[in-house]
């Protein structure tokens, strides 16, 4: 699926390259996919990756239950993040094993710093949007 935007034109070109003949867009991208389908009416199962803090969003274009990993940027779902290799700004069941020693730290050092940013109701360049937190 796209949103919209210039992966799908990237997409479809390559799949008519590969040989696809009947490669189609929706008019407007998923998300106005979702505002005109009802969603009894609607072929799309689940929630949609969309490119903000939301992370994912549901037909009725409410915030999904995905949120994602800052260490790998995989999406996660709320047992993923009850999982014990999961630390939010750190690491994830997907990448946790796979992290260097540096790359460990440099994200526990900015974890710190978003939540000293978020204690004393500072901005902070990266965020502090995480649901894990809520």
């Amino acid at each position: 699926f796209c949103t919209g935007g210039i992966r799908c034109e990237k997409a479809s070109s390559y799949m008519l390259g590969e040989g696809f003949e009947s490669v189609y867009h929706l008019k407007g991208g998923i998300l106005k996919y979702f505002e005109e389908v009802p969603q009894e009416e609607s072929l799309w199962d689940g929630d949609c990756f969309v490119f903000d803090n939301r992370v994912t969003v549901r037909h009725d274009l409410s915030e999904g239950e995905y949120d994602q990993c800052h260490a790998c940027r995989h999406p996660i779902n709320a047992e993923e993040r009850a999982s014990e290799h999961y630390s939010p700004g750190v690491s994830c069941p997907h990448c946790w094993d796979s992290l260097s020693e540096k790359t460990r730290r440099s994200a526990i050092d900015r974890q710190k710093q978003i939540e000293l940013a978020k204690a004393r109701n500072l901005p902070h360049p990266i965020g502090y949007n995480y649901k894990a937190e809520a």
